[in-house]
Formats: structure tokens, sequence, C-alpha cells
């Protein structure tokens, strides 16, 4: 008797389905990994950040009226209490003229005092979230930031974006009269324009009872983009922003959150998309396309958001997520030219070794041992962003004899992870020959993100 064979759906791609798939231009996806939420940036086929969405929120940007609990001169930091019986960690570097709200700032800090601070790092592991007194408010635009009175321009802007808006934006402003000779000016009457003002009255806030700490400027790259006109519109709402947030403070019980951290949409936009353009946003769950177009929608230059809905091809087979995030969060990384890196994390550091693996050339072994090395510093470069790697890291590359090949290699290093949104510092080369490199901590891993969840499944 024979068994009759059901033909299978074949596939084939539209032309607008083609284009639609294709990430040349950059796409984040929001989707989900065994069963996790996360939020994925895919540039030419290769995924290039990603971040899970679930567990314990963020608290990174969150402002909160805290009070010192004691000061640890030994290590020239002090603990302060931003909710009850939650310690921070607040290094004393990071205290340049705190806005004290119980007395006049004399230069020390002592116990009892109550003061602003706002978290720039979660805590992470068996360390306490860290804090900065250098509280920063920022738009699409512009950054407010305390402690410096400087005016800057966002490293990400290309030569000709800075010209254009030092002769612009910079030159509307000085005629405003809200910089000065590179400086911001400490003047309400001058970052404020007369409607903010009248309407602070009318709400009860009389700028001159609310003390401007030392307050700089950065203007973010979007700023290249936007008419001046509209920029100092933008900038005059955020300065608002700002003398309501002072005012507030002034106000408020100790433990008060004055700026609730982002949403898990805005951490997961802002930290894909730092350092990477992309063109829309694809997500495969109702959910999610609710609170990434409710978000999106509110911002002045949105990004298009796609529903995709497939029963034939799901957006984890269309983009091969599966293989992408298995290949993120496995220890070993595989080259084009067939050597490899392994990444091991430790309790105090981050250890790479680079191995030449299957490559089989017929150069020199020093031309050879180039090519691998210059090969894994670009892909170093892509994982420590991908896997969010942080703290010191060790790249043991594969030895070279010759000096110049080797500042080969650092130079190039060098130049990739200045690109990173997060500091990167490539250190130095050890007389062993292992390259010294540091990352800012400012969230867990990937890895850290995804065990903690896998955890709460179980």
């Amino acid at each position: 008797m024979s068994r009759q064979i059901q033909k299978k759906p074949t596939l084939s791609l539209s032309p607008k389905e083609v284009s639609e798939r294709g990430t040349k231009q950059g796409k984040i996806l929001f989707t989900s990994y065994q069963e996790k939420e996360c939020a994925l940036l895919i540039q030419n086929d290769r995924l290039t950040a990603a971040q899970f969405l679930s567990g314990e929120r963020s608290k990174v940007g969150g402002i909160y009226v805290g009070q010192v609990k004691n000061v640890a001169s030994n290590i020239n930091a002090c603990f302060v209490e931003i909710a009850d019986k939650e310690l921070c960690f607040l290094p004393l570097k990071k205290t340049s003229e705190p806005y004290l709200l119980n007395r006049t700032y004399d230069g020390r800090l002592v116990a009892g005092d109550i003061l602003l601070v706002q978290v720039d790092r979660d805590a992470q592991k068996t360390k306490q979230a860290s804090l900065t007194t250098q509280i920063s408010l920022s738009n699409e635009y512009f950054v407010l930031s305390m402690g410096n009175q400087k005016v800057n321009c966002s490293s990400k802007l290309w030569k000709a974006q800075r010209e254009k808006v030092k002769k612009e934006v910079w030159g509307l402003f000085s005629e405003r009269g809200i910089f000065q000779n590179g400086f911001l000016v400490q003047d309400w009457n001058m970052l404020l324009s007369p409607a903010c003002i009248q309407g602070l009255l009318a709400a009860g806030v009389q700028t001159e009872h609310v003390p401007l700490p030392s307050t700089g400027c950065i203007i973010r790259t979007q700023a290249a983009e936007e008419a001046p006109q509209n920029l100092l519109d933008r900038f005059y709402a955020l300065a608002e922003q700002y003398v309501n947030l002072l005012h507030t403070a002034r106000h408020k019980n100790c433990f008060s959150c004055l700026k609730e951290p982002p949403c898990a949409v805005e951490t997961a936009l802002c930290s894909l998309a730092s350092a990477q353009e992309y063109e829309e946003i694809v997500t495969d769950s109702e959910y999610m396309f609710g609170e990434v177009e409710k978000y999106c929608g509110a911002q002045e230059h949105p990004k298009p958001v796609r529903f995709y809905s497939d029963d034939l091809l799901s957006l984890s087979k269309l983009y091969s997520i599966e293989k992408k995030m298995s290949m993120a969060l496995d220890r070993r990384v595989w080259l084009k030219s067939g050597g490899y890196i392994v990444i091991d994390a430790t309790e105090a550091l981050t250890v790479i070794d680079v191995n030449s693996g299957k490559y089989e050339t017929g150069k020199g072994t020093e031309e050879a041992a180039l090519h691998v090395n210059q090969e894994a510093a670009e892909e170093i470069a892509l994982q420590l962003r991908l896997r969010n790697i942080s703290g010191i890291i060790i790249v043991d590359f594969i030895n070279m004899a010759q000096d110049s090949s080797k500042n080969q290699v650092l130079s190039l290093l060098k130049r990739l992870t200045d690109k990173d949104s997060i500091k990167t510092t490539v250190v130095d080369l050890t007389p062993l020959g292992l390259v010294e490199i540091t990352r800012k901590k400012v969230s867990k891993s990937l890895w850290e993100q995804y065990n903690e969840l896998q955890k709460m499944l179980v």
C-alpha cells in the first residue's frame, strides 16, 4: 500500500519582501530568543548589538534625592542611600560641585548631606550601583550637564558637520547670549526664553530662588541636520525642564525619584543605535509593537516601525536569529580566514585568545600572524560592543616579531574601539605581548543578562 506524501509549500520572496529583508542600512528587531524578549541590531547580515529586555529594570539615568550615609576616605568614595536601605557607591571624583539641598557646599561631603544624584551604572554581581553628582538632562539635540561650563560638539560629528554647527548654531546661540567664548552663560535669563520664564512664573517657579549650578552643554549629532531656529526652541525647552527639576528637588523629601530611568524600549533603542544608524524597527510581537510605536511616536524624528507576520517564514527564520544569538553567546568566534578567537570571562577580567586555527597560507610566519591578528582586531572591537564586555580585557594576539606589525594591530584596534559609544581605551602592549583594554562598565554583559533570565525560567 503506497503512502501519499503531501507536498510542502514552496517559499518564494517577492521583490518587496527581498527589499524588506535587506539589512545593509541596519534594522533593529524586537523579538524573542528562547522565550526571552530581546532587541537586536543587524547590519549587513551581522548581529552587531543585542540586549535582553526582561528581568530587573535598569536604573541608569534615574535622578534621585539621596542622603550620604558615610564617607570612606580610604577609597575616596562615599555611600549614598537613594531609597530605603538601597545604598549606592559614589566616587568622590564624580562629585565636582554637588547640588546640596541641606546646606551650602564647602568643598566636602559629610554623612547626612542631602544631594542630587544620578545613576550611571547598574549594580553588577557583588558591586553596588554607581552614582554621579554631575546630573545631566538631554533631548535629541542637546545635553545639559552639571560640573562643567564648556560647550562641546558630539565627537560623532564629521568634520563638515562640526564646521556647520559651529558656524550656524554657535553663531545664533552667541547672538542670543546663550554661548560666550565657548562656554554656556550661567544666567537663567539667558538660558530661558521670555515665554519659558512666564510659564514658570505661572507655575509658581521663580528662577531667582533656584540656584543655577555650574552647567555645560553638549551639541548632539542630530543637531547638524536641524534648522538653527528650531534648535533654539528645543534648547529653551530643555533648559525649562532643567530648572523645573532643580526647583522640584528643593521641595522633595529624601529618596524621592525626580526622573524615572528610561523604559526598556528606550534603553534598548538608545543603546543599540548609539553608534550606528538604522533604517527601521521590526517586531513580531503585538505587545512590543505597541510599546515601540508609542515611544517612537513621541520622538521628533521617529523611525518607521513595522509589524512582521508571516505563517510560512517567521522573523527568527528570516534573519537567522537562533544562529546569530547562539554565536553571540558562544565562547568561540570563527574568523573568515579560518582563525578564531576564544572569549572567557572571569570574576576579575575578560581574556581573549587569538588562534590561527585552520588558516593556511604560503606567506611567511610574520605576515600570516599579522593578517590573522588584524582580522581578529576587527572582530574583537565588534564583540566588545555586541556582548557588552566591560572592565579589564586582556587580549593575547598571535606572537609577532616585528614592532611595525605590533603597531599596525594596536593602531587598528584603537581606531575601531574609538567608534564605540561606551568609553573604550586600548592601554598598551605588555612585555609579554598581551594587549590591555578597559571598557567602562554601564550595564550587564549579554551573557549575564541571558543567564539571569535563564534562572528565572527554570
